[in-house]
C-alpha cells in the first residue's frame, strides 16, 4: 500500500483494513525466521516467558497456539535441545513437565525480533492511542478465535465458503 503513517486518519474500507492487517501478519512471520529459529520457536520462547508457572506444560502452549499436542511438542523438543528450554518434572502431575527459559534463552530473547520491531512504533503512540489498538487487537483476536472453535463456520453461523 502506498498510505504513509502520516495518512493514518484517513478513512480506510474494510478491505483497506484487511490487506493492512495481512501485511502486518507476514511481516512478523517473515522477521520471526532470525537467530536460527522459526516462528514458531519465537512463540514458545515467548509464551514460557510470559506464562505462570502453572501453565509453562505443552498442554497450556498448545492450548495458547490453538494447534495440536505434536507440533508443540517437536517444537519444545528442538528448544530443549538448543539449550534454550530446560524441562523439569512437573510437581502436580507424575508424568507431567514444566519448562524454563534458560540463560542461553533469556539472552537470545532480549533480542526478539518482534519485540524490536514493534516496540519502538508503539512506544511512540500516545497513551490513548496505544489503550485503542489494545482493544481492538483484543476485538479481533476474540473474533478470530471464536470463528476457529465454531468447527468451520463464521460466527454467524452461516458456513465458511
Amino acid at each position: 500500500m502506498s498510505e504513509k503513517p502520516e495518512d493514518g486518519d484517513v478513512s480506510s474500507t474494510d478491505d483497506d483494513l484487511v490487506t493492512l492487517l495481512d501485511q502486518v501478519s507476514r511481516l512478523v512471520y517473515g522477521i520471526s525466521f532470525t537467530d536460527g529459529l522459526f516462528p514458531a520457536q519465537w512463540v514458545a520462547l515467548r509464551y514460557f516467558h510470559d506464562a505462570p508457572e502453572p501453565a509453562r506444560t505443552l498442554t497450556a502452549l498448545a492450548r495458547f497456539q490453538k494447534i495440536h499436542l505434536a507440533p508443540v511438542s517437536r517444537t519444545v523438543s528442538t528448544l530443549v535441545d538448543k539449550g534454550l528450554l530446560a524441562r523439569r518434572p512437573h510437581p502436580g502431575f507424575k508424568r507431567g513437565w514444566l519448562f524454563d527459559l534458560t540463560e542461553d534463552g533469556r539472552t537470545l530473547l532480549d533480542r526478539d525480533p518482534l519485540r524490536q520491531s514493534l516496540s519502538p512504533p508503539i512506544a511512540a503512540m500516545a497513551e490513548n492511542e496505544r489503550a485503542m489498538l489494545g482493544r481492538l487487537m483484543k476485538r479481533i483476536i476474540t473474533h478470530m478465535q471464536a470463528g476457529s472453535e465454531s468447527g468451520g463456520e463464521k460466527t454467524d453461523g452461516a458456513p465458511v465458503a
